[in-house]
């Protein structure tokens, strides 16, 4: 996974996600607006690879929370809104919004992590499948609400 380089725009606040990799939540990060939108966006793109016989896998790099502060200060055993679109349909197969749940030791119960699954309808190996999805959440910060949204530009390189 590879992310763009990250500059502190002053109308929004540092926004905090985490990571999912193999089970694990991993590379809590303070993000910051890029760009000049109403809200804070990011764009990260995600090379991954899958099988031809893959159905419903799980792409990884794509797993991803929002964090909130609820209570004033920015925590990872928060849930926010959040939800995740991306295209039914894609040139080699289809994508669904895929969920992960874990046990973290928060309070407020299970942990999730949004991201996407990928079905291989007709692609070889060596064909690569793009396609964007989007993870949109809505946040409470420490002094205002806000509106996340995380672009994924996602490649899936088909194997055997």
């Amino acid at each position: 996974m590879t992310a763009p380089a990250l500059a502190h725009q002053p109308k929004h606040p540092a926004m905090h996600v985490t990571a999912l990799y193999a089970g694990h939540a991993v590379n809590k990060t303070k993000l910051h607006d890029l760009s000049d939108c109403r809200h804070s966006c990011y764009t990260y793109n995600i090379y991954s690879s899958a099988s031809a016989s893959s159905v419903d896998q799980d792409i990884f790099g794509t797993y991803y929370k929002w964090n909130s502060a609820p209570n004033g200060y920015w925590t990872f055993c928060s849930n926010p809104k959040q939800k995740v679109k991306t295209p039914k349909k894609t040139v080699y197969g289809s994508t669904k919004a895929d969920t992960e749940s874990y046990s973290f030791g928060c309070p407020s119960g299970l942990t999730v992590f949004h991201g996407d699954a990928w079905t291989n309808k007709k692609g070889v190996a060596g064909n690569v499948d793009k396609f964007d999805s989007y993870l949109i959440g809505h946040l409470k910060g420490p002094s205002a609400k806000y509106k996340g949204v995380m672009h994924f530009y996602v490649e899936v390189t088909i194997t055997q």
